[in-house]
């Protein structure tokens, strides 16, 4: 006689966060991407913007004195409580400087940025103290929310994710962890596209959904200015 199946228990949904880097280059606006290392669990091997799940400490109240976002203007936009709301600004910049090593912060620049990632490669769960330490203001009010992200059931890792649109410092050039991300560019969405349809690139739906609404912007003031705007408060 057969054995009952003991069903297997739901995947939980974790908060994330993932920040779209702008800038304009000679051709137009461009978006900074990471290729996964294809080891991962999630997504191994695919092209992504950097970002990564919430951390407890992204919630502590300590936060209000080193980011310049309203907590009540980020609960409203993300329709949650202010302390759930600010930390996904806050997971959105901490994981950029730990995958990417751009850091969005007050007169931040290539030397603290990497200080910042390899204090972060060395203790992950710091980032609050580093910006004590150092007494930083995060840009958190530069970045603009665009959308909302939930991994489908069947998926061995699930993620309520929201993006992030961040105009590029300038100050700053990116530096890979190697740990989670392998490779780095910068790329104009219609680069990024034509890999993918060229099978040279492997793109999950968000970021291939995202990558369509960006190639209809000339640069990185008009897609902060009308997806930025738009978008604020959408779900996917």
């Amino acid at each position: 006689m057969a054995q009952p199946q003991v069903p297997r228990p739901p995947v939980p949904i974790r908060p994330a966060a993932t920040t779209v880097l702008l800038r304009d280059g000679p051709s137009g606006l461009e978006v900074l991407m990471q290729q996964r290392n294809p080891d991962a669990v999630f997504a191994g091997g695919a092209w992504v913007f950097p970002g990564g799940k919430l951390d407890p400490q992204d919630r502590e109240p300590a936060w209000a004195e080193h980011c310049d976002l309203c907590p009540e203007t980020a609960a409203r936009q993300l329709a949650l409580t202010p302390e759930w709301a600010r930390a996904h600004w806050i997971a959105a910049i901490r994981e950029l400087v730990e995958e990417a090593g751009i850091l969005l912060a007050r007169e931040a620049d290539h030397r603290l940025a990497r200080s910042a990632q390899q204090h972060l490669q060395q203790t992950p769960e710091a980032f609050l103290a580093f910006c004590q330490q150092q007494g930083l203001l995060l840009d958190t009010g530069r970045i603009r929310y665009l959308s909302r992200w939930i991994t489908p059931a069947g998926n061995p890792r699930r993620y309520d994710t929201r993006f992030f649109l961040c105009p590029w410092p300038g100050n700053q050039s990116p530096n890979q962890d190697n740990h989670e991300a392998v490779n780095t560019a910068w790329v104009t969405p219609a680069q990024a596209l034509d890999h993918y349809h060229r099978g040279r690139w492997e793109l999950v739906l968000p970021t291939l959904t995202t990558l369509r609404q960006l190639q209809s912007c000339a640069d990185s003031a008009s897609a902060l200015d009308t997806l930025g705007q738009a978008m604020a408060g959408k779900t996917r």
